[in-house]
C-alpha cells in the first residue's frame, strides 16, 4: 500500500519537511495541513523587509506551482483538531479526517500574551497578518512601544524607527537578548539602537495598559508612564503542544523527541521546528530552538529518519538578526565557553578547553563563515585574536 505522511503545520518547518521528503525520494502521499491561508513561508522577513513594505509577499518556500509538481496535497486555512494514535487519523476542523502512516507535527508556537485586555492597537508579530496590521498602524511621526528586548522586539523597533516612528523598547531583564546572545554582542546592538534613536529601558516591566482617547497609556512598574500610538508585544512564544498532549504524547515545553525528532512516546510521530523539545549535544536538559536554521535541519533529520536513511552529522546551531543597518550572527553555544577571545571590535570567539564552541560576529561574514568551518576544533587563541590573521590559520 502507498505510504501516507501527514504534516500538521504548514509553516517553514512543515513545508521544508514536505519538500525534503520528495527530494529524498519518497513516493507516497504527503498532505500538508495549515491554519493560515498562506502557502508555507519563512518568518525572518516579517519584522524587517515585509514590515517595511519592501516585499509585496513573504518569502515563500516554493512557488505555488511547485507544490503541485511535488504532488503535495495542501490543506490551507484548516486546523487539525485531534489525533487518534490508535487509528492513526488526524481530524480537521472542517470535519475531514486524514489517515496517516507517519505524522509530522510542526505547529510551532503562539505569541506569548500580556496579562491585559486585548486592544486593536496592541499587536503580536508572528504571521503575515500581524505584520500587515502593524504596518497599517505605523504612521510616520507616531510613537511605538515594543515590549520585549529579544530578537523579534528589537528587529521590530529598528524597522518602526526606519518607518519614521519613535520607538521605545521595554525589557524586564538587565540587558537585551538575555536568552540566546552573549553580553558583548547584546551591547553592540544596544549601541546600534541608540545611534538611530531607539530608546531602551532595561529592568522595567509594564504594569498596565489603558486606552487614552486615540492612544494607549502605559504604566511601568517604577510608576513612570508612556503614551503610544501602537504597542508591539515580542515576549516569546508558547509552544503549540496542545494537540500532541491531548493525544497522550509526552510533552514539556514542547513535544519531547529523540535525536532524530521522533516522539519518545510514539515511533510513528515526529515533531520538528519550534515545537521539538530534545537534547542537543551534551546538554543536561532538553531544549527548543527557535531559528530559521533549525526549522531546516530538523525537517531534514525527520525526513531521513522516516525514510530509514542514515542520520547526517548535525550542523552547529546558528542564527542571525538584522537591526539598525547591522547583521549579527551567532554560532554554537557561547555560554558553554570558558575563554573569550576578542578578535577586534566586532568578533568574539568562545573556547572551552581550547576548542571553539561558539562565536559572535557583527558585520563580519567572512569570520563567521570561517568559524562555522572551525566549530568543534581546537584554536590557537593568540592567532585567533589577531584580526589581521585569517581565522582559518588559527586552527591548532
Amino acid at each position: 500500500m502507498e505510504q501516507r505522511i501527514v504534516v500538521v503545520g504548514a509553516g517553514h518547518a512543515g513545508g521544508a519537511a514536505a519538500i525534503t521528503l520528495r527530494e529524498l525520494g519518497f513516493s507516497g502521499s504527503i498532505t500538508l495541513v495549515g491554519e493560515e491561508a498562506e502557502h508555507p513561508y519563512e518568518r525572518p522577513s516579517l519584522s524587517k523587509e515585509y514590515l517595511l513594505g519592501k516585499d509585496a509577499a513573504p518569502v515563500y518556500l516554493a512557488e505555488e506551482s511547485r507544490w503541485s509538481e511535488l504532488g503535495v496535497d495542501l490543506r490551507l486555512g484548516v486546523a487539525a483538531t485531534a489525533i487518534d494514535r490508535d487509528t492513526r487519523t488526524v481530524t480537521l476542523c472542517d470535519g475531514g479526517a486524514l489517515p496517516y502512516d507517519q505524522l509530522i507535527l510542526a505547529t510551532g508556537g503562539a505569541p506569548r500574551q500580556l496579562p491585559f485586555p486585548a486592544h486593536p492597537k496592541i499587536f503580536p508579530l508572528r504571521t503575515t497578518g500581524d505584520a500587515k496590521a502593524i504596518a497599517a498602524a505605523a504612521r510616520p511621526g507616531g510613537r511605538a512601544v515594543v515590549i520585549g528586548g529579544g530578537v523579534i522586539g528589537l528587529e521590530t523597533a529598528s524597522t518602526l524607527q526606519e518607518l519614521g516612528l519613535t520607538a521605545i523598547v521595554i525589557e524586564a531583564g538587565q540587558r537585551l537578548l538575555g536568552r540566546n546572545v552573549p553580553g558583548d554582542a547584546a551591547d553592540w546592538l544596544a549601541a546600534a539602537h541608540a545611534r538611530v534613536g531607539v530608546e531602551i529601558r532595561l529592568g522595567r516591566s509594564v504594569a498596565a495598559i489603558e486606552p487614552a482617547n486615540e492612544t494607549l497609556a502605559l504604566r511601568l512598574d517604577d510608576g513612570s508612564s508612556l503614551e503610544a500610538d501602537l504597542v508591539v508585544v515580542g515576549i516569546g512564544i508558547v509552544p503549540r503542544a496542545g494537540l500532541a498532549e491531548a493525544a497522550g504524547l509526552p510533552v514539556g515545553a514542547g513535544v519531547l523527541v529523540d535525536e532524530r525528532y521522533r516522539s519518545i512516546g510514539d515511533a510513528n510521530v515526529y515533531a520538528i521546528g519550534d515545537l521539538a523539545l530534545r537534547r542537543f549535544g551534551d546538554a543536561a536538559a532538553p531544549q527548543r530552538m527557535e531559528t530559521w536554521a533549525h526549522a531546516q535541519s530538523s525537517a531534514r533529520a525527520a525526513a531521513l529518519a522516516i525514510l530509514g536513511q542514515p542520520a547526517e552529522a548535525e550542523p552547529a546551531p546558528w542564527f542571525w538578526t538584522a537591526q539598525c543597518g547591522h547583521n549579527l550572527q551567532i554560532l554554537g553555544d557561547p555560554a558553554t565557553g570558558d575563554t573569550v577571545v576578542a578578535r577586534g571590535e566586532a568578533v568574539r570567539l568562545y573556547l572551552r578547553d581550547g576548542i571553539l564552541v561558539g562565536a559572535a560576529c557583527l558585520d563580519q561574514p567572512r569570520d563567521f563563515a570561517s568559524a562555522r568551518r572551525l566549530i568543534g576544533k581546537p584554536l590557537k587563541a593568540d592567532l585567533a585574536g589577531d584580526p589581521g590573521t585569517d581565522l582559518r590559520k588559527a586552527a591548532a
